[in-house]
């Protein structure tokens, strides 16, 4: 039975929610999985593949110089660990969450001599194929980027990548698709959760649920309460970073706007179990993203399990093309509130019919895990 050693140093969010679909999903093809995670890995949800808690947890505390210091010995010493359990499980591949370029030249050397002297298979889910965020002077981030891919011998990305000029020729790319969540629903009244939002009657809730960060332009769709005074925003979910605009920004753009009776939110994390209680509120999901955004959205694929329609902008990425392909809500573009004026009344004043049912047969975990064990040569080899 092939083993493959999932590394997954996020605790939490959409990179957090794909390991474990993943894992799961390759456990069910038929191979062994074992998942490298922090302690706070999903808040101790249980799995049904082994983990070894062994990476640290994210970094907390106030900005500064001791936090961007420890931040940095986090990724590196996390890279170390890695190579260690590779030694110790001899994986037949290791998955990466993600494929992370941050200070690659400090924790590079031992993965560059397991792929190319030992011959350990490595892969990444390329979740964000454009890396335009430029940590440091420019050459060093071009170098970071050039060495992360080094040991990597394929990617996962979630469609067809129309210019995949940044990827090493080397290194081959593989479409698998983001699956859906199977979040717990549960049996929520929807008036009963939206009168204790206090939305006032005939108002549509439009509902933006996840991390709180810049790229998703909430400040543009509270300004476009102003025009559109039949809709109602809650925002829900926890701040980014520190670097990111505080719920206090928010409430006060909305004051300053006249708009704040229109808007709810709701700061903190969102437990598995309460997940169910905000998509049974609201009538649509707002995925405002910048021109940044060139990836899939975890939020899209709870809403898809909802049955709730979307709003989302975005450049050019997955996200944009399953919503525009399956008819699953409105695309507009990005940046700028004017479009999210007009695709608020779009939705809630023209017919929307989105293809669930297919969207739902594309969007398979378990496709997701045929494609790793395809690329990885495991075809054959799994136990059912």
């Amino acid at each position: 039975m092939p083993k493959i050693l999932i590394y997954s140093p996020s605790t939490a969010g959409g990179l957090a929610e794909h390991t474990y679909y993943q894992a799961r999903a390759l456990e069910k093809a038929g191979v062994k999985v074992i998942c490298l995670i922090p302690p706070s890995f999903l808040a101790g949800r249980k799995t049904d593949f082994e983990t070894v808690v062994c990476l640290p947890n994210p970094v907390e505390g106030p900005s500064g110089l001791m936090k961007k210091l420890r931040m940095a010995w986090r990724i590196i010493s996390s890279r170390y660990v890695l190579a260690w359990q590779i030694i110790k499980q001899r994986p037949d591949l290791v998955l990466l969450d993600s494929y992370v370029e941050y200070l690659a030249p400090l924790w590079i050397d031992p993965h560059i001599l397991l792929s190319r002297i030992f011959g350990v298979c490595y892969a990444a889910n390329l979740h964000d194929p454009v890396r335009s965020y430029v940590i440091g002077p420019l050459w060093w981030h071009r170098l970071s980027v050039w060495l992360a891919y080094q040991p990597l011998d394929f990617v996962l990305v979630h469609h067809e990548l129309s210019d995949r000029s940044i990827i090493p020729k080397r290194v081959r790319v593989v479409v698998a698709p983001h699956g859906i969540y199977e979040v717990d629903l549960g049996n929520h009244d929807p008036q009963q959760v939206r009168n204790e939002w206090e939305v006032q009657s005939g108002k549509k809730v439009f509902l933006s649920f996840g991390y709180v960060r810049d790229g998703k332009n909430l400040d543009l769709a509270i300004r476009a309460l102003k025009e559109v005074p039949e809709a109602f925003l809650v925002v829900a979910g926890s701040v980014a970073s520190s670097k990111d605009k505080s719920f206090d920004d928010y409430r006060n753009l909305a004051t300053e706007s006249g708009v704040a009776e229109r808007c709810r939110f709701i700061e903190g994390f969102v437990s598995d179990q309460e997940i169910g209680r905000y998509f049974a509120g609201a009538d649509f999901i707002l995925l405002s993203y910048s021109s940044n955004f060139h990836s899939q959205s975890g939020v899209l694929n709870i809403a898809a399990h909802a049955r709730k329609p979307i709003l989302a902008s975005a450049s050019p990425s997955p996200m944009i093309e399953v919503v525009t392909k399956y008819r699953l809500g409105v695309a507009v573009v990005p940046d700028s509130s004017e479009t999210i004026v007009g695709g608020m009344r779009q939705l809630m004043y023209e017919a929307i019919t989105p293809d669930w049912k297919a969207y739902e047969s594309a969007a398979s975990w378990d496709l997701n895990a045929k494609s790793v064990l395809d690329a990885a040569g495991f075809t054959g080899k799994t136990e059912s």
